[in-house]
């Protein structure tokens, strides 16, 4: 895939959990820092602008609460595309052999709903 490099300055807070996320999930702090700006540049203008006032204002706990909002917001969003790739005519149950990835996944976060 041809693409670019951008570098950014963080704080050492910032630069500790992206690389303690990066062992955490394996995964170079490039493909972490590129998911999560594609995610951001994806985002409606007044969603942006509140990621950035959260950012520039928000308490730690405030912070903590926003992100919690936005990660069940991601998995909502994800559980609804999982489902919506699963063949009608195969519902989930517990009968069914979970035979990929994508369905032990959907299976798993509609068993997870609050």
């Amino acid at each position: 895939m041809a693409g670019g490099t951008v570098g950014t300055h963080l704080d050492e807070g910032t630069l500790a959990a992206l690389k303690a996320l990066a062992g955490i999930e394996n995964r170079p702090t490039s493909q972490i820092v590129g998911v999560a700006l594609k995610m951001a540049l994806d985002l409606s203008p007044g969603a942006r602008r509140a990621l950035f006032a959260i950012d520039g204002m928000a308490s730690e706990d405030e912070r903590a609460f926003a992100m919690k909002v936005i990660g069940r917001s991601a998995l909502k969003a994800y559980e609804r595309i999982l489902d919506a790739r699963r063949p009608a005519a195969n519902p989930p149950s517990i009968n069914v052999a979970l035979d990929t990835d994508e369905a032990i996944e959907a299976e798993a976060v509609r068993l997870c709903r609050s």
